[in-house]
């Protein structure tokens, strides 16, 4: 194996010379930098990486904590921040919580330990426990999907109120008078509460009526037809629902087939997320897309510009979104 002298005698430099090119310092010829570099490939010398982090006080890892890899959004969302990364030579450690709180602050405390130089945290819940847990960390941290700027958090977030408002008015564009809300668990702020809201503020400006029931289930599809199936048998009169997710949307799609209704006719059905699945299965899903991946791309160069200056010029980002009428919609 080809050491740092044999570098330094075959590029005819020292050997603090070699090192120092190793570890891209101020003050080297870009011809010297050239050779060295030749040098290293005509030897097959191989940087230790460890030694280099060391001595330059940095390590190029960049923690990922998130609640779930089973969905369209954190892989999309994964894959944008990813791409923002590589460009910069970071490495991405990737955390899956399986939606335990408990384990989000385990992994903060890991990547700590494993002095990663920054945390993009995918939040389903940042309560008081959490908060302080992100406060510790000596890692810079950005978190997407629940807004932690009232706390000094950077966030990037999704406009869950304005989804859900949407969502209700076009559902009472489309005629339907008794609509209810499939969700999921009351920690999720953005996911159940906002988009809740949204929908409710949308039916009692638009209509001057009230969500027929609001059901907290899970993310799965499982949960969504569960959920469709029990909102059914206590209330056979709905007409509309707006959905959390695609997913739940598509339990409850099936729910509805089971119980000889079809979709986009006797009752509308609107997702968010605009996953994979959603103009796969019929009839069709109506949706919101999110632009998932961009989010990710956004909290990467959030956390970025905290890494390189210290602060972020930006302490919230709110996305974008947009309607995608399909068959339970049109």
């Amino acid at each position: 194996m080809a050491s740092l002298n044999d570098v330094a005698r075959l590029a005819g430099v020292s050997k603090s010379t070699v090192s120092r090119v190793i570890n891209q310092e101020y003050g080297v010829k870009p011809a010297t930098i050239e050779k060295v570099n030749r040098a290293i490939e005509q030897c097959g010398y191989v940087v230790n990486q460890i030694a280099k982090d060391l001595k330059s006080n940095k390590t190029n890892l960049i923690g990922v904590i998130v609640p779930r890899v089973s969905s369209h959004a954190m892989s999309a969302s994964v894959d944008g921040l990813s791409h923002v990364f590589d460009q910069k030579g970071k490495q991405v450690l990737l955390a899956n919580t399986r939606q335990d709180d408990q384990r989000i602050c385990h992994y903060l405390d890991l990547f700590n330990q494993k002095r990663v130089e920054g945390i993009l945290l995918f939040a389903s819940t940042l309560n008081p426990a959490l908060v302080q847990a992100i406060k510790r960390s000596s890692a810079p941290v950005v978190v997407i999907g629940q807004d932690g700027s009232p706390y000094s958090i950077p966030s990037v977030i999704h406009d869950d109120y304005r989804v859900g408002f949407c969502a209700g008015e076009q559902l009472i564009k489309a005629g339907c008078q008794r609509i209810g809300f499939l969700g999921v668990q009351a920690a999720d702020i953005a996911v159940d509460q906002q988009r809740y809201q949204g929908l409710e503020n949308a039916l009692t400006t638009l209509s001057q009526t009230e969500p027929l029931f609001h059901y907290q289930g899970q993310f799965s599809i499982q949960s969504g037809h569960v959920a469709m199936t029990a909102m059914l048998d206590q209330y056979p009169e709905t007409d509309g629902v707006f959905c959390a997710t695609d997913r739940i949307a598509i339990g409850a799609i099936q729910a509805l087939q089971t119980h000889g209704i079809t979709p986009g006719h006797t009752v509308k059905l609107i997702g968010v997320g605009d996953d994979e699945l959603a103009h796969v299965v019929s009839p069709s899903l109506s949706t919101f897309n999110y632009a998932f991946d961009a989010a990710g791309e956004s909290g990467a160069k959030m956390l970025l510009e905290l890494l390189e200056t210290g602060q972020s010029h930006v302490s919230k980002l709110v996305m974008g979104f947009n309607y995608v009428s399909r068959d339970t919609c049109p």
